[in-house]
């Protein structure tokens, strides 16, 4: 039996600096190379080498590295410099990997926010440096998954904690990510060693439906919803599934029960929150199929993403070619809509409905923004809802923080609000989903 490495121990060229401690699968260690290189060193605990797929799994691992290594996943993966077998009290598996230090992973950097938040007694959705710092973690965030399904590599058990940042002034977004713990990520193309032996690595609150599917398999799709539930927490701040029982986690995500996000703050042009929300929205469908990929959701987020408005602030014109592939939400056709305010209260229609000061007082004092008679939403005549302006309001009309000045097919996500768009002032803003037929 193999037995623990303690400081100090020597083992092959590497001498451990530092116990981390035991994971359910290794036991995580400091080294140091004899030029004083760092390294991030794993003792595998499983597979032990009696067991059946243990050849296999390294044979795995190598390819794994070697994914990483070789494609632009490197920028944003930890990467494997060196793997072996060797005997400490018995055989075992070592991994070293780069050390990454100087930065804090996501979850630290959250908890960090909301500590000083709470001591300044600050609310992170009025605070337009969080906002801006959300944005760019989420977008260099995205980065990294995309290139990550590149390589076809899927990580598998994504959470804020498997996400390291460090500061980077050198680059322009100014952080680097490196994505960690992706010992027992999957190839896409290839079945894993252990599959049938053992299941697959997740963590609570962040695993997909495939996750808990008796005989399933995470895939691409898979990290594309945990990365849905990651972006709510960064642009809405919430997560729309945490629960302490995993029993009602699964019942949450197999009913689709969360909603399109009203985002903290807006996206800057030539992205738009329509967009953003609706694509958020569709990583959480329960049918991997039905989600983006993670490509689409990082053009979503820069304004590449067909519903982006240009330099200008105007809708940007999206040739009908590229729709499919740019994660355009689509254009509203169910027999009922709701309207839904920040605090989660609804407003269900079936039919032309003008929408105004009486009909919205149930969503609080910001009601009195609407004039009587504010705006119309129905259906054209080929079944798609629209919002059209009413003439001569005291407010205007904004559907996604623009004015509105001609009737405008709406899709899921997009927000209808009061307000002044040259002001960045508006109130009381519903956000439109379609109900289910």
């Amino acid at each position: 039996m193999a037995k623990k490495l303690k400081v100090g121990d020597r083992i092959r060229q590497y001498r451990i600096t530092r116990v981390f401690g035991p994971g359910m699968m290794a036991i995580s260690y400091g080294a140091e190379t004899p030029s004083g290189e760092k390294v991030f060193f794993k003792q595998y605990k499983s597979p032990a080498p009696t067991v059946v797929w243990y050849k296999a799994f390294i044979a795995y691992q190598n390819e794994l590295g070697a994914r990483v290594r070789d494609g632009r996943a490197a920028q944003f993966a930890v990467r494997q410099v060196d793997a072996f077998e060797d005997v400490w009290g018995g055989p075992c598996y070592f991994q070293a990997f780069e050390f990454v230090e100087n930065g804090a992973d996501l979850q630290q950097m959250l908890d960090d926010e909301r500590e000083q938040q709470r001591s300044a007694k600050l609310a992170a959705t009025r605070d337009p440096t969080v906002w801006a710092r959300h944005i760019t973690w989420a977008k260099v965030f995205m980065a990294g998954i995309t290139a990550l399904h590149e390589s076809k590599i899927v990580h598998a058990d994504l959470k804020p904690a498997n996400a390291y940042l460090l500061k980077d002034a050198s680059i322009s977004s100014g952080y680097q990510l490196k994505l960690i713990d992706m010992d027992f990520s999957l190839l896409a193309d290839r079945r894993a060693p252990w599959h049938g032996h053992q299941g697959y690595v997740g963590t609570d609150n962040y695993r997909s439906p495939e996750h808990m599917k008796r005989g399933g398999i995470p895939g691409l799709a898979s990290d594309v919803f945990t990365c849905g539930l990651i972006l709510y927490e960064l642009l809405a701040g919430y997560h729309p599934y945490w629960t302490e029982d995993q029993t009602d986690y699964l019942k949450l995500v197999q009913s689709y029960a969360a909603k399109p996000p009203a985002l903290a703050g807006l996206m800057p042009a030539p992205s738009n929150n329509a967009d953003v929300s609706a694509i958020l929205y569709r990583c959480l469908s329960p049918d991997p199929a039905a989600r983006p990929t993670a490509a689409e959701v990082r053009a979503v987020l820069s304004g590449r993403g067909a519903g982006s408005v240009d330099s200008r602030g105007k809708p940007a014109a999206v040739p009908a070619s590229e729709v499919p592939a740019r994660g355009l939400a689509e254009l509203i056709s169910s027999n009922r809509i709701e309207l839904v305010d920040d605090d989660g209260r609804s407003l269900q229609i079936g039919v032309r409905t003008e929408l105004g000061k009486p009909l919205l007082r149930q969503f609080g004092a910001d009601s009195d923004f609407w004039d009587e008679r504010q705006c119309i939403v129905g259906r054209d005549a080929t079944g798609r809802w629209v919002v059209a302006r009413v003439a001569g309001t005291t407010n205007d009309t904004l559907v996604n923080g623009l004015t509105l000045a001609a009737p405008h097919p709406l899709r899921q996500g997009d927000r209808i609000a009061v307000g002044r768009e040259a002001k960045g002032i508006a109130k009381l803003p519903l956000t439109v989903r379609a109900l289910p037929t």
